[in-house]
């Protein structure tokens, strides 16, 4: 019997098996590509909205700093109004010892001495006082408006930043999908953060007055006070001469201290600072029918800060009558007040000036944040996947075609600014927790979750 052999029949299975591999190859290029521009566009988006927050925090950082800058040259103007205050009193003082004790041999010579070395000394140091408050004032002045160019200066930062971050990391995005979120950033940056006047605190010129500038400036004094050294606030010491039983007693008395008050011109405490100094002996007598007291001043020097304008001096009982340094030397303190009309006023300081701060009261630390949405089209203008490129998409879809919506691929990301107090580097000494504010540089950018109303409105905005 003759065998008879066919051949063949092996390129039917080849066929198929070499279908079979195409397609898994199609399959796995697709399924890579399609995953790899996923990441990017997912990465793109976390780097964009990273950097917009980093311009926020940076931004809230810089208005931290400069708070703080003002504050500060604020306190120098205190410090040297205090100085020629305390520089007059002492002089005040020596020039009075020097009149009762001119008639003592060789004790009377060496006060007169030293009263006309303090004269000199007194006068240089005013002078130099002088130019220092000017100096000072034009510094406030230029970080006040340094703070309101940085706050419009970062919504421009803030697109500019978005704008080259997404062209380095992905040419293939379609920006125009971006818009909303920066104008979205732009109103959270204006609700989140607010400039503040202290000419507006209170009615002035038949302007009413603005019950949030008031609260705000009332805050930026308070944390000005609070930031006076010891010297600048109070200036009081006692010395006990003489204490026979209680019944006489002789005691010495210094006081002084420097406050930050109203004008003539403007309402509110912003504007002026005004320092005493005083020095009295007092006596307690004990007599039948109660104690005797008497005060014998010593010594007396004030001083005051006031714009370049200002011709007519503020009344020093107005501004100090309150305080126990001046009730405890009353005759001396009145004393001050007659001496210091007749004495020059310290120019060129506007007071407070335009600020920034949080406009939200109460615990803050995260701000409202912002939301990029970024697509990219499939195809050749964006994503091409193997069907693309054979011109099989209408007879084959492969790969994970659910990363597309619309034909086009689409990516969400969320990040916003945190205050993180380092207390664990820098516990506070009071033990308590400080929360968001625009005084300490403590804000950085992070990322966040988003919630899934979030994710629908910006799939909404995009049309998808």
């Amino acid at each position: 019997m003759t065998r008879r052999y066919q051949t063949g029949q092996m390129t039917v299975y080849v066929l198929v098996m070499l279908f079979a591999v195409a397609a898994a190859v199609y399959f796995v290029y697709d399924a890579y590509n399609i995953s790899n521009e996923k990441t990017r566009l997912q990465s793109t988006a976390d780097a964009a909205a990273y950097s917009v927050a980093a311009v926020e925090a940076r931004n809230l950082n810089i208005q931290a700093y400069s708070n703080r800058a003002m504050i500060a040259n604020h306190v120098a103007v205190a410090q040297a109004v205090t100085l020629v205050s305390w520089t007059r009193w002492l002089h005040n003082t020596t020039r009075n010892i020097s009149l009762v004790t001119k008639w003592i041999p060789y004790l009377g010579q060496a006060m007169t001495a030293v009263e006309r070395v303090l004269d000199q000394s007194a006068t240089v140091i005013e002078q130099a006082m002088r130019l220092a408050v000017t100096g000072l004032d034009g510094v406030i002045a230029l970080i006040s408006g340094l703070q309101d160019f940085t706050h419009v200066e970062t919504l421009a930062l803030a697109r500019q930043v978005f704008e080259e971050v997404v062209e380095e990391n992905d040419p293939q995005v379609d920006t125009a999908y971006t818009l909303t979120s920066l104008a979205s950033f732009a109103n959270a940056h204006t609700a989140m953060v607010g400039r503040y006047s202290p000419d507006r605190a209170y009615r002035y010129r038949g302007r009413r007055a603005d019950q949030e500038a008031r609260a705000r400036s009332d805050e930026f004094r308070n944390i000005l006070l609070e930031s006076r050294d010891n010297f600048t606030v109070e200036r009081n010491g006692n010395l006990d001469v003489i204490d026979l039983f209680g019944l006489f007693e002789v005691k010495i008395r210094k006081r002084g201290g420097t406050e930050l008050a109203r004008t003539r011109q403007r309402e509110g405490p912003y504007y002026t600072w005004s320092a005493v100094d005083t020095l009295s002996v007092h006596t307690w007598t004990l007599h039948w029918d109660g104690i005797d007291h008497s005060e014998i001043p010593i010594g007396w020097g004030a001083a005051q800060s006031a714009q370049s304008n200002t011709r007519r001096l503020y009344n020093l009982n107005g501004i100090h009558r309150d305080e126990g340094y001046w009730k405890d030397n009353r005759t001396a303190s009145r004393l001050a007040g007659t001496e210091y009309r007749t004495s020059r006023v310290m120019h060129n300081y506007r007071g407070m000036r335009r600020f920034s701060a949080l406009k939200k009261d109460g615990v803050l630390n995260k701000g409202p944040g912002i939301i990029i949405t970024l697509t990219k089209p499939s195809g050749s203008q964006g994503v091409e996947t193997a069907t693309d490129i054979t011109g099989a998409e209408k007879r084959m879809k492969f790969g994970d075609q659910r990363s597309f919506l619309k034909d086009r691929m689409a990516s969400i990301s969320k990040a916003r600014v945190e205050f993180h107090y380092p207390n664990d580097l820098f516990p506070r000494a009071d033990g308590r927790r400080e929360y968001g504010n625009l005084y300490n540089p403590y804000w950085q950018p992070s990322l966040a979750a988003l919630t899934r109303a979030e994710r629908l409105i910006a799939l909404g905005e995009l049309g998808l």
